[in-house]
């Protein structure tokens, strides 16, 4: 069985994780959660921990399946709304989410960070415990997940190019 080092998992929206699945999405726009004094990549290769508390009326679910990892492949830094602003046809998020994600801890930099997505080869359901919960960004899993088989979303010369937009976009 292949892992990734410690377990560890961010937990993301899972419209999020399906854009970046499908290669429609390479980036991930983090400044962390209410639990998190700080952000920042904790791991280079992670899981893709689903997240539906902010759309589901707060109900809490039993478990939850794990079907992507990525690896972080660049970060950038950002503290211009207008940048932010650029990235939205970059991302599945609309511009109200950004911005709330931009006000929020306002002497903080939003990550956005371009990471390669892969599909697992059998998903794994994961069974929702207490370390888990609360407005945190990174969490390490009890579960061993095997990511051996799994699919990239996008081949390395797709990749690069989405992350040439991504670059055009910070720099213009």
């Amino acid at each position: 069985m292949n892992k990734l080092p410690n377990h560890t998992a961010l937990k993301e929206w899972s419209s999020v994780i399906d854009a970046l699945g499908r290669g429609t999405q390479v980036i991930l726009i983090r400044k962390g959660g209410i639990a998190d004094p700080k952000f920042g990549v904790e791991a280079e290769r992670f899981y893709l921990y689903p997240t539906f508390f902010h759309n589901a009326d707060g109900q809490v679910p039993a478990s939850v399946d794990i079907t992507h990892w990525a690896e972080a492949v660049r970060t950038w830094r950002v503290r211009d709304l207008a940048l932010l602003e650029r990235l939205e046809p970059l991302t599945v998020m609309d511009r109200a989410n950004l911005e709330e994600r931009y006000r929020f801890r306002p002497d903080q930099a939003l990550h956005v960070i371009a990471v390669r997505a892969w599909k697992l080869a059998r998903p794994a359901t994961v069974p929702q415990k207490e370390a888990y919960l609360g407005c945190r960004s990174w969490v390490s899993l009890d579960e061993e997940i095997d990511v051996d088989g799994s699919t990239a979303a996008l081949s390395e010369a797709d990749l690069a190019q989405r992350i040439d937009e991504v670059e055009a976009a910070v720099n213009r």
